[in-house]
């Protein structure tokens, strides 16, 4: 329980963070994801916040590292580097 809460405290302050990094002249901004297939086949979504301008075309053409595993219910996303086909943002085609 410990390390959930840590996560979403760590979620927070990431996100807080990322939202000071946009400039208010930076209006390409977009919520993103990872998308995970379980072992059910099914796609689970871990959110990895807000991206934008230059920021938001790097997770989009690289892709995105998780420093640390995520739990979601009963699926732990593994800590790691995930590629772009894997990293969608909100609204945004362009990846």
């Amino acid at each position: 329980m410990k390390k959930i809460n840590l996560l979403m405290c760590l979620s927070a302050i990431g996100i807080v963070s990322m939202f000071s990094s946009c400039s208010s002249n930076d209006t390409d901004c977009h919520e993103c994801h990872i998308a995970w297939m379980n072992a059910a086949q099914v796609e689970v979504e871990v959110e990895i916040g807000e991206f934008c301008g230059n920021e938001l075309e790097d997770v989009e053409s690289n892709g995105y590292t998780l420093s640390e595993d995520v739990i979601l219910g009963t699926d732990t996303i593994a800590a790691g580097s995930y590629p772009a086909s894997d990293v969608h943002c909100e609204e945004h085609a362009d990846h």
